[in-house]
């Protein structure tokens, strides 16, 4: 039985809090106590002790306000579920004319959770050196590290379990977690992977290579990019959020995080992972078959026009 419910509002995508004073009318109407954080575009939520121990987060806003909930709350185990208020919402995958209905399914408990796989790297400083962890940070979806200057490449040395496995001459390199396949991943021409799946993919973006294609590899390995010495300094970005930077020589290590990313699923057949693909990204859609439906459509009103009313005097 929810109690206790945060709700991170992203101010550009609800500006008027429309789709914000519906969901905090409904859950205050249900008793249930509301902390309501609001962000302004692509900031992260700032999260105050009442609000950071709650049973249930609502994300309002899109896949980004969604991952950096996410980095907020993970470390409570607290689940989320979002509700689409941007543009794609992957993550975020509850359309907002339909509010109530899923409000409902959460107050009467008709949902399970479902854990989802994230990374964590370590800084290691210069090549040679020390593994020493100047910095941990996790990732939802996924680990970029590329070229601080976009109109140059980079090399970047790939090693698996300290084994050296190739070296790429590309605009950077993403090890993703199967959430974030849909995301960059995806977009760099990355394979998607279930989100049932115990693996992480690894995908070079616009390399210089016709042999440089992207990998799928299990879970449990540890793995090193490590930045050419000969490079300009590189950047990573966890997420989409720019975290740090690697001077030529040091390297990043990526692990699978300790910790899972708790998930609010709901038994629908339109929030299935591949209704998900077939509705947000037109996954199996066949441009010939829009275009014979089409005609389809015109052949039907070319034989059956619809009647016209007289006009009323």
């Amino acid at each position: 039985m929810l109690k206790h419910v945060t709700l991170v509002q992203n101010l550009s995508t609800d500006p008027q809090s429309v789709y914000a004073n519906q969901v905090l009318e409904y859950l205050t109407h249900h008793g249930v106590h509301v902390s309501h954080l609001q962000v302004l575009g692509k900031d992260c939520p700032v999260v105050p002790p009442a609000a950071a121990h709650p049973d249930l987060v609502i994300v309002l806003g899109g896949d980004g306000t969604f991952l950096r909930a996410a980095r907020k709350f993970v470390s409570e185990n607290v689940p989320l579920v979002g509700i689409n208020t941007g543009a794609l919402g992957f993550l975020t995958h509850i359309e907002a004319d339909k509010i109530p209905f899923y409000l409902d399914l959460l107050i009467q408990g008709k949902y399970s959770l479902e854990s989802r796989m994230m990374l964590s790297i370590e800084n290691c400083g210069e090549a040679g050196g020390d593994v020493t962890a100047l910095q941990e940070e996790l990732a939802l979806n996924d680990v970029v590290v590329k070229n601080a200057n976009p109109s140059q490449l980079c090399r970047l040395h790939l090693h698996v379990n300290n084994t050296p496995v190739a070296v790429y001459d590309s605009d950077g390199l993403i090890l993703s977690t199967p959430s974030g396949t849909t995301a960059y991943t995806m977009a760099a021409g990355g394979p998607v992977i279930s989100p049932e799946v115990d693996a992480i993919s690894i995908t070079p973006i616009c390399p210089h290579s016709f042999s440089a294609k992207a990998v799928v590899v299990p879970f449990n390995k540890e793995f090193k990019i490590q930045s050419d010495a000969k490079n300009q300094d590189v950047v990573y970005a966890l997420d989409g959020l720019e975290c740090g930077v690697l001077k030529p020589g040091e390297s990043l290590v990526v692990v699978r995080a300790a910790i899972p990313f708790q998930m609010v699923n709901f038994e629908q057949s339109e929030n299935d992972f591949y209704s998900l693909l077939k509705r947000k990204l037109q996954w199996s859609m066949n441009p010939r078959w829009q275009s014979q439906e089409a005609r389809a459509g015109a052949q039907v009103y070319t034989e059956h026009p619809p009647q016209q009313s007289s006009p009323s005097v």
